[in-house]
């Protein structure tokens, strides 16, 4: 993944091709319908929030504990989900792609499924190593529950389902996660190096919609203080994606959606 040019910045071009941002403006609008203003209004989600203090060893008690707090604040009561932690190669294989979104994964960090009449929710144990990126991970996979859960959004089983599960852990306020766990470049057994990948939305994605959902929450004009979390690159495209709002927003689908009153 490429930095961000300090050049597209001055220009105040959006970050993100125009199929891709007419998609991600469409589908925050859609998410605000749907889910109403309430995700706005709330707090936004930190890696230094309590839920991730104190001792954590990556035991299935401590895994539960985190899912549990995530989903307590997306609103999911502890009767509609139960939690199991699974290796990858018992979860289902590689996720197909779209038109849109065309991009493979060759494993899966998490799973979601209906038994029952409950969401279930599967987690491979190498991600709860993190506590961070098990957020990320409890994040997307709760959000399927919001949106397949109790009857479902008609519509939200679309081809386009995954990636507005992502974009949806944006709306809910756990975009600072899922948007740094997007791209993974760490050294590994001795010094050989490894990328890794999460999720469907690329940085430029998370950037550009947390640039959307930050001017419709009222933050826009000033860098708020939850962006300052974000990996250098989701920050640099969010910071990109602002300037090109705070110029066009008149002409983005985003016209005529009236942001929260800040202050």
């Amino acid at each position: 993944m490429g930095t961000v040019s300090g050049v597209a910045f001055f220009r105040a071009k959006c970050p993100v091709p125009p199929r891709e941002q007419a998609w991600i403006e469409k589908m925050l609008r859609w998410s605000a319908d749907r889910f109403g203003d309430l995700p706005l209004r709330r707090r936004v989600v930190e890696p230094t929030d309590t839920f991730l203090s104190g001792a954590y060893i990556g035991a299935k008690r401590d895994v539960l504990r985190i899912v549990g707090e995530v989903r307590e604040h997306l609103g999911i009561s502890a009767d509609r989900v139960e939690v199991e932690l699974a290796a990858d190669e018992e979860l289902p294989g590689e996720i197909g792609e779209t038109a849109l979104f065309p991009v493979k994964r060759s494993w899966v960090a998490g799973h979601y499924q209906q038994r029952e009449g409950r969401g279930l929710i599967r987690i491979d144990p190498a991600q709860t190593r993190d506590r961070v990126r098990l957020v990320a991970v409890a994040a997307h996979e709760l959000c399927h529950e919001l949106l397949l859960g109790r009857g479902g959004v008609p519509g939200a089983d679309g081809e386009d389902h995954e990636p507005l599960t992502d974009l949806l852990t944006v709306y809910t306020g756990f975009g600072v996660f899922t948007a740094n766990a997007a791209f993974d470049f760490r050294a590994y057994n001795g010094g050989a190096w490894q990328t890794r990948t999460l999720g469907y939305l690329n940085e430029a994605m998370f950037g550009y919609a947390l640039a959307c959902y930050a001017w419709m929450r009222g933050e826009a004009s000033a860098e708020p203080a939850w962006a300052r979390r974000l990996d250098a690159n989701p920050r640099g495209y969010m910071k990109q994606g602002v300037r090109f709002l705070e110029r066009d927003v008149g002409t983005t689908l985003l016209s005529g959606f009236e942001p929260l009153a800040t202050g």
